[in-house]
């Protein structure tokens, strides 16, 4: 359910502010000479809205004088046409996309609040799924679905909230209308992908029921601190929020609401505990390899659907934990942030009457700048697989359903930078076992990402 352009909270904007510098620091090397080099192209009078990143570049200089007094303003669109080709129990293709919208305020600029921001967010999502229609559509699609993008589609308020940094940046706040998926389980090598099961977080955290742990383009009442050591090699998170994103009081049978994001009401089924631990390896070495390892979890304590009882009945409380790692393999330069990145994650369930999948593993592969006449391109490769709860089973056995067992996913993809803001990224991608049943034959998914940032 996540848009592959979502940055995290209000990072994406904001470019020449004072805590980018540290952000530098914490990205490693490569990224922080790319932020720098961003500053100090600003203080040579460039633009931070060029052509080369922007379709409709900076308007004729409004967009610096908007950020001067401290408004930012970013529109992106999003399509990814796929098409089953192979396997599945039909042929056919969607076409779907994702319009969303950015509103930034610098509150210190504004009204002289320091070190505070105000995000608000809004997507318009339309289109069909090819998992649920053409892939499984027996099953209602299969277990990690083909096209990220998919999921609320329908106009959503996502953000609403503040962030105030303190402590020379390093301590951070985020409060208001947030999404966890925004802070926690993420990489930005992960939306290299198309899959849901990777973009833009392992899928198997969102599978309780009612929704809880919230994913663009859905948002909850929260609020997350993040603090960053003074020497950039740890971080630490943690968050809590209103579990009862849809309002429905801890009752899967309930009609859900908040289609659109628009109800603020407090829920009624308890809260989410999030926690991170980050270790940062060589975060500001030319040479040495960066990487980043994570460690976290959640905890819920509303009541949810049994997955092991075909009568409605609900668990009280839930938990998983993950291991996330991310680690540069090969620099072409020192400094540079062109070569392969790896990556690895983990996730683990505790409460299997809750939660579909009770492991899911991904790992994956990233090469910047494959090409030296392309440094903004990459190529990418991911595999990832799920494993069914065997609490799942014993209730798809009371209803006579064949049992599931795992489902696996391999994709290949190319991302073109092509300039003026857009990117062309086509992508394979193979699923294995589709909806982990053994009787839908395994698919091929062809298609393509595009971006455009207006």
């Amino acid at each position: 359910m996540q848009r592959c352009t979502a940055k995290n909270g209000i990072s994406r904007a904001g470019r020449v502010h004072s805590h980018d510098a540290h952000r530098a620091r914490r990205l490693g090397a490569g990224a922080g000479l790319a932020v720098l080099g961003a500053l100090a192209a600003g203080v040579a009078g460039a633009t931070d809205y060029p052509t080369s990143d922007y379709l409709t570049g900076n308007w004729g200089g409004l967009r610096d004088r908007w950020q001067q007094a401290g408004f930012e303003f970013f529109l992106n669109y999003t399509t990814e046409p796929m098409w089953n080709v192979a396997g599945g129990e039909k042929r056919g293709g969607t076409y779907l996309d994702n319009i969303g919208a950015d509103f930034l305020f610098d509150l210190e600029r504004i009204v002289g609040l320091p070190g505070t921001h105000f995000l608000v967010r809004l997507s318009q999502r339309d289109g069909d799924s090819v998992s649920a229609d053409y892939i499984a559509p027996s099953e209602g699609g299969n277990l990690f679905p083909v096209q990220q993008i998919y999921g609320g589609q329908t106009f959503k308020v996502v953000n609403v909230q503040f962030n105030t940094r303190l402590l020379d940046d390093r301590l951070d706040f985020a409060y208001g209308r947030i999404v966890a998926n925004d802070d926690f389980l993420r990489s930005d090598l992960y939306c290299q992908f198309l899959n849901n099961a990777i973009c833009g977080s392992p899928k198997a955290v969102f599978f309780e029921d009612p929704f809880a742990f919230s994913a663009y383009p859905s948002a909850q009442w929260g609020a997350r601190a993040r603090f960053d050591t003074g020497d950039d090699r740890w971080t630490v998170q943690a968050a809590v929020y209103d579990a009862d994103i849809n309002l429905q009081h801890g009752d899967p049978s309930a009609k859900p609401h908040n289609k659109h994001g628009d109800s603020w009401a407090f829920g009624n089924n308890g809260v989410v505990l999030a926690g991170e631990l980050q270790y940062h390896l060589n975060p500001n070495a030319d040479r040495a390899l960066p990487g980043i390892y994570k460690l976290g979890g959640y905890w819920m304590n509303g009541d949810y659907r049994n997955i092991s009882q075909t009568d409605g009945s609900t668990v009280q409380g839930n938990a998983m934990l993950w291991l996330l790692a991310d680690q540069m393999l090969y620099r072409e330069a020192p400094g540079g942030d062109e070569g392969l990145w790896g990556f690895g994650a983990w996730i683990n369930s505790r409460e299997d009457r809750v939660n579909l999948l009770d492991d899911q593993l991904s790992l994956g592969l990233v090469y910047r700048g494959l090409l030296p006449s392309r440094p903004r391109d990459s190529l990418g490769f991911a595999f990832t697989r799920g494993w069914v709860s065997n609490e799942q089973n014993v209730a798809r056995l009371a209803q006579g359903l064949p049992t599931q067992h795992a489902e696996s996913v391999y994709e290949l993809n190319y991302k073109f930078v092509l300039g003026r803001g857009i990117t062309f990224e086509p992508d394979v991608q193979y699923i294995q076992d589709p909806a982990a049943t053994g009787e839908i034959n395994d698919a091929w998914a062809v298609g393509a990402q595009i971006t455009l940032d207006l």
